[in-house]
């Protein structure tokens, strides 16, 4: 649906006498029969000429010769052949300039895979032979590949992650110049460097593309960040076997033998978000807590589990542990988890039949962090112990609790 749309809008630009094709990453995934999510075109048509030809449209770029076109509800970003200026930041040039040669906009691209364009009959222009390179599987920089990691800075990760989601070597001369140029990868945003590893992590291969961090020095900028890769890298092939980055973030640390602190200094050094980051460490705590064994399962008790973390927490530790154990795999895991969860009468301290407040009335006592320290235990003694749920026990039980313990 999404090309059937495209075509219509190289259509219309033929039609009024300009040139147009789809290009770049599109035309890559089309050739490897991979899905396309984003359909870019190219033309020398100028933005203005865009604008007048497609009336639905968005300028989202004009400085960059940009425009969204709006085809049935669905945006198609439009762009004028261009080449571009001095890169002053190792991320974005400081100006562009709108050219009517293919060849000159193809040049300026970052991957000869990325440098092909079609037109709507399925022709092919591929000055830079970057169909030869996705038949030998490689990922080989556009000329000087030094040249071009030093314009942005961020394809030295680009090219990691695409390594890793389709399986390709990397150019002798394109990862040479990785190496040469790996410190500009300071330059970046964080927020870049995250996006591209969590691509990587997601990807089909992640441990292809956590070698490659290793073998090119990229993160040597962050000590941390290169301690994480380079010490959890001979248990990266498990990542493919996780589901949520989460998962897969939480096993690198556990590997590298990262601290809880280490492991929050991570997601902060790589400005996660606070659900993220809390995801993450939560699981590296509950790791190093069980110190699980690689390829060596154990039993593990799930009761205090639940009640401590949770049911979704524990489910990701499940999976955890499978990754831990992948080559030995307990396959009683999960289904010991449920049995655990189906089995306590009450899971959280709301379904109680007293409140904290009850508690209070019966025991005569003020406020304070013995409420929720009595009503921990009570869970517990309900959940796990047989305590039955009823305000008499419950209340008896609370007493013995607090005398014992002095509150």
């Amino acid at each position: 649906m999404g090309k059937a749309l495209a075509i219509r809008i190289l259509q219309t630009l033929e039609e009024s006498g300009f040139e147009a094709y789809f290009v770049g990453g599109c035309v890559r995934d089309w050739l490897l029969g991979r899905p396309v999510h984003d359909i870019d075109i190219c033309t020398n048509a100028h933005p203005g000429d865009v604008i007048r030809l497609f009336p639905d449209h968005v300028p989202t770029g004009l400085k960059h010769g940009t425009v969204s076109v709006k085809i049935d509800g669905h945006f198609f970003e439009v762009t004028t052949y261009r080449t571009e200026g001095k890169y002053e930041d190792y991320r974005r040039p400081s100006d562009v300039q709108f050219v009517d040669d293919l060849r000159l906009d193809l040049e300026r691209r970052d991957f000869t895979m990325n440098a092909m364009a079609m037109d709507l009959r399925d022709q092919l222009q591929d000055p830079f032979a970057g169909r030869d390179d996705l038949a030998r599987k490689l990922v080989r920089a556009v000329g000087d590949p030094e040249e071009r990691f030093r314009e942005d800075a961020l394809r030295l990760l680009r090219s990691v992650r695409f390594s890793a989601q389709l399986g390709f070597a990397i150019e002798a001369h394109t990862q040479n110049a990785m190496k040469q140029t790996a410190p500009l990868l300071a330059h970046i945003a964080v927020e870049r460097v995250r996006e591209e590893l969590n691509k990587m992590l997601a990807s089909a291969a992640p441990e292809k593309g956590c070698q490659l961090l290793c073998e090119t020095k990229l993160l040597d900028y962050s000590p941390l960040l290169a301690q994480l890769f380079v010490q959890s890298t001979n248990h990266a092939w498990r990542l493919v076997h996780l589901t949520t980055l989460s998962q897969k973030w939480a096993m690198l640390m556990y590997a590298a033998g990262l601290s809880v602190s280490s492991a929050r200094e991570v997601c902060t050094q790589l400005r996660m978000s606070k659900k993220e980051t809390e995801a993450c460490v939560t699981l590296v705590e509950l790791l190093l807590r069980i110190q699980p064994r690689w390829d060596e399962p154990k039993a593990i008790e799930w009761g205090p589990l639940l009640l401590e973390a949770g049911w979704e927490v524990c489910t990701d530790l499940a999976a955890l542990l499978q990754g831990c154990w992948w080559n030995r795999q307990d396959e009683a895991l999960a289904h010991t988890l449920r049995k655990a969860h189906e089995a306590m009468p009450i899971k959280t301290v709301k379904e109680l039949a007293v409140s904290g407040l009850d508690l209070q009335a019966a025991l005569q006592k003020k406020p304070g962090e013995w409420i929720w320290r009595t009503l921990a235990t009570l869970l517990s003694q309900v959940a796990l112990q047989g305590l039955p749920n009823t305000p008499e026990d419950l209340l008896e039980a609370a007493k013995k609790e607090v005398a014992r313990n002095e509150y």
